[in-house]
């Protein structure tokens, strides 16, 4: 959890700065409104992905040549007595964050009730027209008429206006201004973004994503409703009251700063606007090095066979790996004894505590004909120095029985898991 939470951040925070460097004064709308929804849905999801364990590690998956069933020798690590306050502190966090995610989904679910319980009322107190009563309105929209200065807005389908002290033009401009927003679907986009930003409740800079967005919807519906010749639509412009809130769910005609609006009407798309997308790729793939989880591993089975085996001309048995074998190479003392020599040795990881990482780590050795380990590597990982003690404790071990092929030792490579579990 806690590694989540700081991966997020970390990759919010770069995509947000590569957003205000590459983005925020361009005119390239579309692209900028894909970006902003793209790249937060996957700045909460990214740290969850798996990697292939070649990607992750230096160190590549090794075919088996031999696999030994035998029972997994689990590890469990305690928590000192002596760290019960950091223990404590750490087993919060996941409630504090679960709770922050109940609440803001609760307001974002009384703000869209609220919302469609007003429009809801406002239909049934005011006459609803449609295209087909003459308002250049897109295809499905409903248009709400209130006789007052409510401000307009739009809510998905429905556009709701205020007429008290609007003229022709002016309504003009406002309808066209607002079907913009019904006709790119952009209540979606806040729906979807709120989500977003209801997972991402810890950092801020989802919330600065969110007004960013709600920035570009402004941008592209005055780029339509101006139309070429602004000179009316810059006048309705003035006199509009400025203002902005997150909590808003709705599309408001005024819900950003006007200055700003009017700057980016007059800007000129750059000649490159389309390719500073790829400038995001190169960064994500460095957070999916960073921060995704490696993937176990697979262990295969191999096609040797026993005729596969080399014999030297003296009938001994070579430097080949032997499968099957008639004996098994086995630790002294017996599979007991080789649990007994883990849990004693290993020593579970600091950081592994600190970070609440449990799993399985698959070690691979060769048994050699002396009974020495050899070739010790990781085949599947799961970091926080477990694969380190993991290795560390194998490497120690005393002379196996060396595994045998009609009576002769031989070499033998096997497959050892080690399941590390905090209780």
């Amino acid at each position: 959890m806690i590694r989540w939470m700081i991966m997020s951040t970390l990759a919010t925070g770069l995509f947000y700065a590569l957003y205000l460097w590459l983005f925020r004064r361009d005119r390239w709308f579309d692209l900028s409104r894909a970006y902003l929804l793209i790249i937060l849905g996957f700045c909460s999801l990214f740290p969850w992905f798996q990697l292939p364990a070649s990607v992750m590690s230096s160190t590549p998956a090794t075919e088996f040549l031999m696999t030994v069933d035998n029972p997994e020798t689990y590890v469990v690590g305690n928590i000192p007595m002596e760290e019960p306050e950091l223990s404590l502190k750490l087993d919060i966090i996941p409630s504090i964050y679960f709770g922050g995610v109940a609440l803001m989904l609760a307001i974002l679910i009384i703000q869209l009730t609220a919302q469609a319980v007003r429009i809801r009322r406002l239909r049934r107190e005011y006459p609803v027209y449609g295209r087909a009563n003459g308002f250049d309105i897109p295809k499905g929209a409903l248009l709400i008429l209130v006789p007052d200065n409510t401000e307009p807005y739009s809510f998905f389908k429905h556009i709701v206006v205020g007429t008290r002290g609007l003229d022709e033009e002016e309504m003009r401009c406002i309808l066209a201004h607002e079907s913009v927003h019904v006709s790119r679907n952009h209540s979606i986009d806040i729906v979807c973004m709120r989500v977003s930003c209801c997972v991402l409740w810890f950092i801020p800079f989802a919330w600065m994503m969110l007004h960013e967005l709600r920035a570009v919807h402004e941008y592209q519906a005055d780029a339509a409703a101006a139309d070429g010749d602004n000179k009316d639509y810059l006048r309705l412009l003035y006199r509009q009251t400025t203002g902005f809130g997150y909590g808003h769910i709705t599309n408001k005609f005024n819900s950003i700063n006007i200055k700003k609006r009017i700057v980016m009407m007059n800007k000129t798309k750059s000649r490159f606007g389309a390719w500073k997308m790829l400038a995001a790729l190169p960064v994500a793939a460095l957070l999916m090095m960073v921060g995704c989880k490696p993937a176990p591993a697979e262990v295969a089975d191999s096609l040797a066979t026993q005729e596969e085996v080399a014999v030297s001309a003296d009938n001994t048995i070579g430097d080949a790996l032997i499968d099957p074998v008639e004996d098994e190479p086995q630790f002294p003392g017996g599979m007991e004894a080789l649990m007994k020599y883990l849990s004693e040795n290993i020593k579970y990881p600091e950081q592994a505590k600190k970070e609440n990482i449990q799993g399985r780590v698959y070690v691979t050795f060769v048994v050699e004909k002396d009974g020495s380990i050899t070739g010790a590597k990781v085949l599947r990982s799961i970091g926080g120095g477990c694969d380190e003690e993991a290795l560390r404790v194998v490497n120690a071990m005393p002379k196996w029985e060396p595994g045998k092929l009609q009576g002769t030792p031989v070499r033998v490579q096997f497959n050892l898991p080690i399941v590390f579990k905090l209780q």
